[in-house]
């Protein structure tokens, strides 16, 4: 054979080998992508993640702490006005006097039938000195009610009501106190989570400022009644009020949204995450990054869909949503193929 035959010979076997080899490391390579996926189908475990602390939000408006209006009677006059529209007043001070036309006229009555009896009368005569002395503690009495003067019940400001700036008086004048409150309203379905004192977050909706507060009063008797048609599935809602920590930047009227975070140790699970051992004491599974510990737990409560728990689980929690009879603790589930789930947990 010539030496130009053997070359071409070797070159032929040589690409053989190659392409062989090519096919033999894509085979294996398929072979352990394959093996590679099934095995993460048969690792991939769902989880559900315990929900958070259930929040609840209130819609509200901020008010004054103390409000009161002051209506002059249409037979009285007032004698003087010590106030002007938006006066920062502190408690006891005088806003204004009311003078009573019909007692002082009665004043002036029997002050002209104290000067008859005193031209009429001779000296030392007793009967006409007693009954001077009687008609002066009259004019005594009335003069403590033909004036009469208003004052502050507490530190507020004062407002006008009418138009009546143009004239010398209004006729209702109102003292509204520079603290402030927020009036809200909770649905029947959220008042027996809310307690006195119970703390809140509120937002004023046009300025984005966040107030802390408490929650000061529950009304017990609905502000809006449910509609006498049964068949409505309208609430009846309840007054809710807050107190302010801070009053810095709080506007009379500026609406606001409160919102409360239920604090409790229950949480709520799938039930089919339960399963019990051989002492019959239900546990589920919990995921620490993949590695899975056996939990014990105490149900307060159960359905066919939820399970609630009073002990043994902690909101934000992991576990296996369906777990099987082959796993057991200390167990590792691929952790890219975890899957958090809280689908329901704010449902009851």
């Amino acid at each position: 054979m010539s030496f130009f035959k053997k070359f071409k010979n070797k070159k032929v076997a040589i690409a053989v080998g190659v392409i062989l080899l090519a096919s033999l490391s894509v085979g294996i390579t398929y072979i352990n992508k394959n093996s590679n996926s099934s095995l993460a189908e048969e690792n991939y475990v769902e989880t559900y993640t315990i929900a958070d602390n259930e929040k609840i939000f209130i819609n509200g408006v901020i008010l004054p702490t103390k409000s009161k209006d002051f209506t002059l009677p249409s037979e009285d006059e007032i004698s003087k006005l010590n106030v002007t529209n938006g006066k920062i007043v502190k408690e006891g001070d005088l806003l204004f006097t009311v003078k009573n036309e019909d007692v002082l006229n009665e004043i002036d009555l029997l002050k002209a039938q104290i000067t008859e009896l005193k031209n009429a009368s001779t000296e030392n005569d007793p009967l006409i000195e007693s009954e001077i002395n009687k008609l002066e503690a009259q004019v005594s009495a009335l003069n403590k009610k033909a004036y009469i003067n208003t004052t502050a019940p507490f530190a507020g400001k004062v407002y006008f009501n009418d138009n009546g700036m143009d004239s010398q008086y209004s006729s209702t004048i109102t003292l509204q106190s520079t603290t402030f409150y927020m009036k809200g309203q909770t649905s029947e379905e959220d008042l027996s989570k809310l307690q006195i004192d119970d703390p809140v977050s509120v937002t004023v909706l046009s300025t984005n400022k966040k107030v802390s507060g408490r929650i000061s009063s529950i009304s017990d008797r609905p502000s809006t009644s449910q509609s006498d048609n049964i068949s409505n599935s309208s609430l009846s809602y309840y007054d809710i009020n807050v107190s302010f920590e801070n009053q810095e930047d709080l506007v009379n009227g500026f609406h606001v949204q409160a919102c409360i975070e239920i604090t409790d140790n229950l949480c709520k699970v799938p039930t089919t995450s339960i399963l019990k051992d051989e002492n019959d004491k239900p546990y589920v599974f919990e995921s620490f990054d993949g590695i899975l510990k056996k939990q014990i737990v105490e149900i307060q409560s159960q359905n066919d869909e939820f399970t609630v728990i009073k002990g043994g689980l902690d909101k934000k929690d992991i576990i296996v949503r369906y777990p099987s009879e082959e796993m057991s603790e200390g167990d590792l589930i691929t952790v890219d193929n975890l899957e958090a789930n809280t689908e329901g947990a704010q449902s009851e």
